[in-house]
């Protein structure tokens, strides 16, 4: 049984309410023993319709529903408008994404926050939310905007006996330069989320920093972070070595995509990820699918889940992985995923 990780006792600041629908989410439906199996689909916002020739029409919200009503799912995750359209077809709890950004090009960058509001809290409740999401791009230009409005969506969720989601991800200029989705970068994002009184933090899983990236990496940590924080060094004694990588690149197959995070052991890993997770002390911490899988789908997600679960994060969102596929084989993933959670070791108080 996993310790030292929060239980729903502690979310004593929380209505009954909001308690209750966390234990639905966690308990009552998906992998279950507090645990918890996210399904995201807020593609044709975040990417633009053009995904559905990707997906094969795979990516269209009846198909993601019916995935969902039919899988092992604590919840399945809509945009707001979708969750109004489709509200009665759902069977199991429902989070309401409440923003989200359109691809328009760099004048879309340029002109208006990249996070937009496409609805309210009071119609999430009206749609029969469990929960409420929201965005957090740690390190963008409207990180104090975000910061802002998350805080005023919090208050109205709460008051209306809903828990906040956030999807804290590292993203800007710095971010950008120096591996968004690194230790450091997700680490900070996690705890980010905690102190902005997020419920249920959504982050991405910490990537090994690529050769290209290294130089801009080490010097923040060094020549930035360092002069004020001197522990914070020990996110560089986490990467592989430059030497490690230098080699990795030399006997890289002609046209094979590198995968860097192949040099890490799964220990080394699941250590990794206990420094994120452990930011979220008393926040539900879940993970990210990550891009599509390539290869033995079930095996590389065994796998990413198992440490995951090993960390001590309470489970993942995965949506692309699940729903990009035909509904017989995204189902069959989705049962691997939740038997690997569903192990006794990896059980909630």
């Amino acid at each position: 049984m996993i310790e030292d990780r929060p239980a729903l006792a502690d979310f004593t600041y929380l209505s009954a309410s909001a308690v209750g629908k966390m234990h639905r989410m966690m308990y009552d439906y998906g992998p279950g023993n507090g645990t918890f199996l996210g399904l995201p689909f807020d593609q044709l916002v975040e990417h633009g319709p053009g995904h559905e020739f990707k997906w094969n029409g795979c990516a269209k919200p009846a198909s993601v529903i019916e995935l969902a009503n039919t899988g092992p799912f604590s919840a399945v995750v809509l945009s707001v408008g979708q969750a109004i359209k489709y509200q009665h077809d759902i069977q199991i709890p429902l989070i309401v994404k409440l923003d989200g950004h359109f691809t328009t090009g760099k004048i879309n960058d340029a002109n208006y926050p990249r996070h937009t509001m496409f609805g309210t809290v009071e119609e999430a409740v009206q749609v029969g939310a469990d929960a409420i999401g929201l965005s957090f791009y740690l390190g963008s230009q409207q990180t104090g905007e975000d910061v802002e409005r998350i805080a005023k969506v919090r208050k109205e969720a709460h008051e209306a006996g809903l828990p906040l989601v956030l999807w804290c991800y590292p993203r800007g200029p710095l971010p950008s330069t120096t591996k968004a989705d690194s230790l450091l970068w997700c680490h900070y994002a996690v705890s980010a989320g905690e102190s902005l009184g997020a419920d249920i933090i959504k982050t991405k899983f910490p990537s090994v920093v690529p050769p290209k990236q290294r130089d801009a990496y080490e010097d923040f940590i060094l020549n930035e972070y360092a002069p004020r924080l001197p522990e914070v060094v020990h996110y560089l004694d986490l990467e592989p070595s430059r030497e490690q990588l230098e080699e990795y690149q030399a006997n890289l197959p002609a046209g094979e995509k590198p995968n860097y995070d192949s040099l890490l052991t799964k220990e080394q890993h699941i250590e990794r990820a206990k420094i994120v997770t452990g930011a979220g002390t008393r926040t539900i911490v879940i993970y990210s699918g990550g891009p599509r899988v390539t290869g033995d789908a079930k095996a590389a997600l065994t796998e990413s889940t198992e440490i995951i679960m090993e960390a001590g994060g309470e489970g993942r969102i995965i949506g692309r992985n699940f729903w990009g596929v035909p509904i017989e084989e995204g189902l069959d993933l989705a049962n691997t995923v939740a038997q690997v959670m569903t192990r006794d070791k990896y059980r909630r108080n």
